[in-house]
């Protein structure tokens, strides 16, 4: 399988294209053009026939469409650390803009516990954790430097789905029109977007157990190692997880 992935040099993005290439499958890497990789072979020649590393601004369609051509699925793995919240919702309707145009309809999204319809099992101490930074900046009274990531994550969520209101959209528009391109290149007739979601409990640090918990229903609370998502992620796409499907991830049974 050939698999454009989304999210830079962000823990998950980075783990997930490990795990792809070792699983035997072709990545295609969207990273920023000053990015630093670790082991900067990858972009040898050597590796050509394994993965192809694109760089370049998040803003620019045309780099969105290189990454996605010729790709069998697209993997997104945003990370507050790496890329700013307040540019997800931007950057996702960029990347479904570059679906449709290379006519690619598999989509892969990794959010959180809590974005969505599962925030109403979403407690307190994990908020304030998802959130460490926003809960400093409140005991500080700076609330203008608040933002929440499972709100970020929720408006990501409805760009996916298609719940995103018209307003959210047509607000945004200006800065949407500088990735836009005039050549629209048109989609497969029968085109349609066949999305899944991953919403990972608290990520931590540790090797793939596998005995992490997939459900439809919203598990209350739970933690998962960056390495167990990614390799659910893999599983998802390999065996054509349920589309039009949100799952909860977590080492966690309990279930709401």
């Amino acid at each position: 399988m050939r698999i454009a992935v989304f999210g830079g040099l962000g823990a998950l993005a980075s783990e997930f294209v490990v795990q792809a290439m070792v699983a035997g499958h072709f990545v295609s890497w969207f990273i920023h053009t000053d990015d630093e990789l670790s082991d900067t072979s990858l972009e040898a020649p050597t590796y050509s026939d394994a993965i192809r590393i694109v760089r370049g601004s998040s803003d620019i369609l045309s780099k969105y469409q290189e990454v996605i051509a010729g790709c069998d699925a697209v993997v997104v793995a945003f990370d507050a650390r790496y890329t700013q919240p307040s540019s997800w919702v931007h950057q996702q309707r960029l990347i479904q803009t570059a679906m449709r145009r290379e006519s690619v309809q598999r989509l892969l999204v990794i959010t959180t516990h809590g974005a969505g319809d599962s925030q109403r099992r979403l407690d307190w101490s994990t908020w304030a954790k998802l959130n460490v930074d926003q809960v400093r900046y409140m005991l500080l009274g700076q609330a203008e430097m608040c933002w929440s990531l499972v709100a970020q994550y929720s408006a990501q969520e409805n760009v996916v789905t298609g719940s995103e209101t018209l307003e959210a959209r047509n607000g945004s528009s200006s800065s949407s029109s500088s990735g836009a391109d005039s050549d629209d290149k048109p989609p497969h007739p029968d085109w349609a977007l066949q999305w899944t979601i991953l919403r990972p409990g608290l990520l931590t640090e540790g090797p793939v157990t596998g005995t992490y918990l997939a459900s439809h229903d919203h598990i209350f609370g739970g933690h998962i190692s960056y390495a167990d998502v990614s390799d659910c992620a893999i599983k998802a796409l390999e065996e054509n997880m349920d589309i039009g499907e949100c799952f909860s991830v977590a080492y966690s049974a309990r279930v709401a």
